[in-house]
């Protein structure tokens, strides 16, 4: 069997996915999770923890997708896919977890953040494919 095909090297890109998902639903299950009773500095830090959260989900996504080579749009379009299906899921476990909420406003972030994520993914993939490329050419 060939180094590409073995099970163990295909599920390895998804484990930095898995823990994205599952640091997340550990916060998620947090009852009244707050900074600061100050909603002016406890928003800023939820904002910024739902971008960062879904911007790494979207990138190690995408990487997993596209293990081993240049991502293609199809990878991204699913990379996004995967975030927002979760970020919305997140939101419904958080309608059942007492003092939190499940807000459609949180998946707009989330998918932000998953665009984010995704741009720079696809950015480091790229240069990485192309310095792989670059290396197998030279003489």
């Amino acid at each position: 069997m060939s180094e590409s095909v073995r099970p163990g090297r295909r599920l390895l890109p998804w484990i930095p996915v898995l823990a994205v998902m599952a640091l997340v639903f550990v916060l998620s299950s947090q009852s009244g999770l707050k900074v600061s009773e100050d909603p002016a500095v406890d928003k800023p830090f939820r904002v910024s923890g739902h971008l960062l959260a879904y911007a790494v989900l979207a990138g190690t996504s995408l990487v997993a997708l596209s293990w081993g080579r240049q991502p293609r749009l199809r990878d991204a379009a699913i990379a996004l896919g995967i975030s927002v299906l979760f970020g919305l899921s997140d939101e419904l476990h958080q309608s059942f977890v007492p003092d939190r909420t499940g807000r459609i406003d949180d998946v707009i972030t989330d998918t932000v953040g998953a665009l984010i994520g995704i741009g720079l993914a696809w950015v480091a993939l790229t240069i990485s494919a192309r310095k792989r490329t670059a290396e197998t050419d030279e003489p």
